[in-house]
């Protein structure tokens, strides 16, 4: 049994009647007041002062902070010990907490097969999962009679955190060669690399989630549309390096994509959800048609980046953007990209601002050698504004070296300059362009 004081002031009292002494006892959990009085007259203002003090009490136990949830649980695996690996992800998806499993520097952690013929190395993550590295590779063994696999999955529960570590040979039949995320997945310092999917998502597939990549690369990954058999669906092979589906957001950050490639639309990434790019590289992509950038089809903003040869097979050679997308870009480069057909650096269809941009040294092997703008037939009115925007030294073939707008689509121009294209400028009829 416990025993405290609280001294309580009585309203209305005077003198030594003022205040009143409370022992409050505590037993069997319940707290029971026991008035100290001197006078019978006392008794309801007593039981005024009572209930103040017990709201007081409830008062400080409702606002007590409440207990520190447990710390991650720590675990350190050996170079090389994939078994210990698998084991450790086992034990961070078992608490609530998660796990932080920190992995050895310089070290490579080789699969020789798939996690229970799930296709992927490691057992997906369905809870807090981080792997923590330095210089740290994950990587599919290229040893003969190695089974296809991912390396690593994430399901809609699941958030993985990947720092310091690279993602490298994977090869799926299936979208995500190397990551396949449907729910959280942070990447911060790492690489994902040589990985290669017969569907969408070369490097990286989302599927409803959320991808996050700071201070990370995409490197020469591969989306095919060739089927892993006779039998199997036919393979999308769009988004050779990232693959963003229609639910899901993908945020790169001060990252560099390049050098991937696309059976079909982006090479770099193919995005029908949202994107945001910022003060990121996307360098020597290919798209066999559209996007040899980025082919979006959803809603996509661009901040601070720059496109250096990228090249599609078909329309926007850094960026297309398709009929029922939008596009936002803000203070970007594209230089030196190329189109098999339309838009030398950007073709678009559906509604687009660039601003504060440049657009040079592009080619097309049709219209449009800097940017393209066409309606298409039955789709929402396609717009495009230049904002603060040069527009130089870009070819086509055919015309509008600058810029080509097609008959119904919206071309405006606002304070940008057109000039030193071939074999013109403007085609057709821009209002500002000469």
């Amino acid at each position: 049994m416990n025993f405290r004081d609280v001294r309580t002031r009585v309203p209305g009292a005077r003198g030594r009647d003022r205040y009143l002494w409370w022992v409050v006892t505590v037993a069997a959990r319940q707290p029971v007041l026991e008035p100290m009085m001197r006078e019978p007259h006392m008794k309801n203002r007593l039981l005024l002062a009572g209930s103040a003090v017990l709201a007081g009490i409830g008062l400080c136990a409702a606002t007590a902070p409440a207990a520190a949830a447990p710390a991650p649980l720590a675990i350190g695996v050996a170079c090389g010990d994939t078994a210990g690996l698998v084991t450790a992800v086992h034990r961070a998806n078992a608490r609530t907490e998660g796990a932080t499993i920190t992995l050895a520097e310089n070290c490579a952690y080789r699969f020789e097969v798939d996690y229970g013929n799930s296709g992927t190395a490691l057992p997906a993550v369905t809870g807090r999962v981080s792997l923590i590295g330095e210089h740290t590779t994950l990587i599919r063994s290229v040893r003969g009679g190695v089974p296809r696999f991912r390396i690593l999955a994430v399901n809609e529960r699941g958030r993985l955190t990947l720092k310091g570590v690279t993602v490298t040979g994977g090869h799926t039949d299936g979208d995500g060669g190397g990551i396949a995320n449907e729910g959280t997945l942070w990447m911060e310092n790492g690489k994902v690399t040589g990985n290669r999917a017969a569907g969408a998502g070369g490097g990286i597939s989302n599927e409803g989630g959320e991808v996050t990549l700071v201070h990370s690369e995409v490197l020469t990954n591969a989306a095919t549309s060739t089927a892993a058999s006779a039998s199997a669906p036919s393979a999308s092979g769009d988004g050779g390096g990232l693959d963003n589906d229609a639910t899901g957001l993908l945020t790169l950050r001060k990252s560099i994509v390049a050098g991937n490639t696309a059976d079909g639309d982006g090479g770099g990434v193919r995005n029908r959800g949202t994107l945001i790019v910022e003060s990121s590289h996307f360098t020597q992509n290919e798209a066999r048609d559209a996007g040899g950038g980025i082919g979006n089809l959803g809603s996509a903003r661009i901040e601070n980046s720059r496109f250096l040869e990228n090249r599609a097979g078909l329309d926007g050679g850094a960026v297309d953007n398709g009929g029922i997308a939008t596009l936002e870009v803000h203070g970007t480069a594209f230089v030196d990209n190329k189109a098999g057909r339309d838009g030398g650096a950007i073709g678009n269809e559906g509604v687009a601002l660039v601003k504060d941009s440049e657009v040079e040294g592009n080619q097309a092997g049709r219209d449009g050698g800097g940017v393209h703008n066409e309606q298409e037939e039955g789709s929402a009115p396609t717009r495009l504004t230049l904002d603060h925007t040069s527009v130089s030294e870009n070819r086509a073939a055919r015309t509008g070296g600058g810029t080509h707008n097609s008959a119904g689509a919206e071309l405006l121009l606002t304070e940008s300059d057109i000039t030193g294209n071939l074999p013109v400028n403007c085609a057709d009829t821009v209002s500002g362009c000469s």
